[in-house]
């Protein structure tokens, strides 16, 4: 029997529904599949990736509240739209922000950034690509 996960904050309202366009199943694993969508992933707070696409290449911490997630070849962030929303496990007051192919991620890559009542705070995220 296949667990089901659903990514919350992005649309969808039961496990294995599709609202708003985006569905997430996934087996135990940490691959995940989002059918309508290039890329995603669900990020703990200290960068481990709880569970992804086979489109994600890496995600890295590369400082308080600072995620870079690097995208597979066939995914162009230039031409990407991402976006992202905290996990229901990040505090009250928090924020996260996305930008594609910042200056402080390597090429082709997604630059996440999370706070709490406007500082630096490392925070669990979901990000999706479409």
């Amino acid at each position: 029997m296949r667990t089901k996960l659903i990514l919350a904050g992005l649309g969808v309202a039961t496990a294995g529904a599709t609202v708003g366009g985006i569905a997430v199943a996934a087996d135990t694993t940490s691959t995940v599949r989002a059918p309508h969508a290039q890329a995603a992933a669900s990020v703990g707070p200290s960068g481990a990736v709880v569970q992804k696409t086979n489109t994600i290449a890496s995600v890295s911490k590369t400082g308080t509240g600072a995620y870079c997630v690097v995208l597979a070849s066939d995914v162009d962030a230039a031409r990407a739209v991402p976006a992202a929303t905290l996990s229901t496990a990040a505090a009250w007051g928090s924020e996260v922000r996305v930008s594609r192919n910042s200056g402080a991620c390597a090429a082709n890559s997604i630059r996440v950034t999370t706070g709490t009542n406007g500082a630096a705070a490392d925070q669990p995220f979901y990000l999706v690509i479409s």
